[in-house]
């Protein structure tokens, strides 16, 4: 697979970094225990890179097809599989498995996501740990059910011959006949967000190693990094507590600094504040 333009990576453009062959395993066996195979289906590795998968999708399907941009294994056709055409017609079901490109923000990923699901009856695929948000699961149209999130395991992958880390996670989508529910879009409940030069209570660190950090002191607090809150009724100490000791695991759901969005920060703030 190729970092293009990838963030929180810091490698040149053009390099590669290769599933190692522990991690494939995993996916592998995360994969037959949720898509139920026939005989007739055909598996598509749409980045096959140097050919990591080959063997397990091998030990999978009895029909297959590996494609990618430059081709490191004799068995991968050489194809810029954004510019896939070719609808199969002789196969019961259609899957894609494979370590796509990521791009600058998932860009790259978010592409081969959306031509998969053009014609695929399930995505299995390695995606930036990001996608555990709904912000970026959005963009698997509502057919398509996530079935299985395993967060990868560090060094899982190879770059120059050697371990290396990236924050990723395995997701298996699969294509069912009836859309799946989309959480519902949150709102402050007895407090709004506003700018620092409006009145306001607290700042809300909401990028870096300091996010989730709450504050009353916010005359240094930087617009860029921070939201600022005003609440309907005045602060207590016991909410400030309240609101400065909630743990926020999906920071970490991200390659690149740690951040909170505004829909997870109200998700717990709104538990709080009733």
């Amino acid at each position: 697979m190729s970092a293009i333009k990838s963030t929180g990576l810091k490698r040149k453009t053009t390099d590669k970094y290769y599933t190692s062959e522990s991690t494939v395993n995993k996916c592998i066996d995360l994969i037959k225990g949720k898509i139920n195979i026939q005989e007739n289906d055909l598996c598509i590795e749409p980045s096959a890179g140097n050919g990591a998968f080959i063997n397990g999708i091998k030990s999978l399907f009895k029909n297959y097809k590996f494609y990618d941009l430059e081709p490191e294994n004799s068995e991968i056709i050489k194809q810029d599989y954004l510019e896939y055409t070719t609808i199969e017609t002789n196969f019961n079901k259609t899957h894609v498995i494979g370590n796509p490109p990521f791009g600058r923000q998932s860009s790259l990923a978010i592409k081969f996501i959306k031509k998969s699901a053009e014609y695929c009856d399930s995505i299995s695929f390695i995606l930036p740990k990001s996608f555990k948000k709904d912000s970026l699961k959005k963009h698997f149209p509502l057919h398509f059910h996530l079935e299985c999130e395993y967060d990868m395991p560090k060094n899982s992958f190879i770059v120059d011959g050697q371990s290396y880390d990236v924050p990723c996670v395995f997701q298996i989508w699969i294509k069912k006949k009836t859309q799946r529910s989309v959480p519902k879009k949150l709102t402050p409940n007895k407090y709004t967000f506003v700018k620092k030069t409006d009145e306001h209570d607290i700042s809300f660190r909401r990028v870096g190693v300091y996010a989730g950090k709450v504050d009353r002191d916010t005359e240094e607090k930087s617009f860029q990094s921070h939201y600022f809150i005003k609440f309907d009724k005045p602060l207590t100490d016991e909410l400030f507590d309240k609101l400065s000791n909630i743990n926020y695991s999906c920071k970490d759901n991200t390659v690149g600094p740690k951040s909170i969005g505004k829909q997870d920060l109200m998700k717990e703030f709104n538990k709080i504040i009733l």
